[in-house]
């Protein structure tokens, strides 16, 4: 007998499947792809192979490779909790972010992204992602006139910091006292998000 679809089931030669099991089988596989090879090396097809699914369900669930990489990369997040909690403390968290991100090594996705930098999803991704999970963010957090510009100065400051670790010239702050490190980025965040 065969089983009618629901809103939360998918239909596969006749078998149900979970929806979100399938979204989480093809998000992993797009991790792992991305992770090992990049993001312009892997095709929807590969996706969805390596998954065991049909290349429309990509399409179904995540409208194309390009909202693939945006969930996966939201999954990867950068900033879990820093903008939420004690608004005084703030400065003190970001900085503390900024020295766990540039005394570490980032995760495997972000370094393999590296490689694809140039690839035009990747760009307007992580400018969504800038816009979505850190400016606007911080901006509703610090409130005030000129929020979102302040905001904007937060995220050149972390993106600075982010690039110079990249391009290998972080070794200076890395040999820094963490501690230290932390306590002169609060005063600069500080700075950052003051209304004066």
């Amino acid at each position: 007998m065969d089983v009618p679809p629901t809103a939360d089931a998918d239909t596969c030669a006749g078998r149900v499947r979970d929806r979100e099991a399938t979204r989480r089988r093809i998000l992993a596989s797009a991790y792992e792809l991305f992770t090992s090879e990049g993001y312009e090396q892997v095709s929807s097809r590969r996706i969805a192979a390596h998954a065991g699914v049909n290349v429309a369900l990509i399409n179904r669930y995540f409208g194309a490779k390009r909202g693939l990489l945006a969930e996966v990369i939201a999954e990867d997040a950068a900033f879990p909790g820093v903008f939420e909690g004690d608004p005084a403390t703030l400065p003190r968290r970001i900085a503390e972010h900024v020295t766990r991100r540039t005394l570490g090594e980032g995760t495997p996705l972000q370094r393999a992204l590296v490689h694809s930098m140039g690839d035009p999803d990747l760009q307007s991704v992580y400018q969504e992602r800038l816009q979505n999970a850190i400016i606007d963010p911080l901006a509703a957090c610090i409130g005030g006139e000129s929020a979102h510009a302040r905001a904007a100065l937060v995220a050149s400051l972390l993106l600075g910091v982010n690039a110079v670790r990249r391009m290998g010239g972080a070794g200076p702050l890395t040999d820094e006292d963490p501690e230290v490190l932390t306590a002169r980025l609060t005063r600069v965040v500080e700075a950052c998000i003051a209304d004066d």
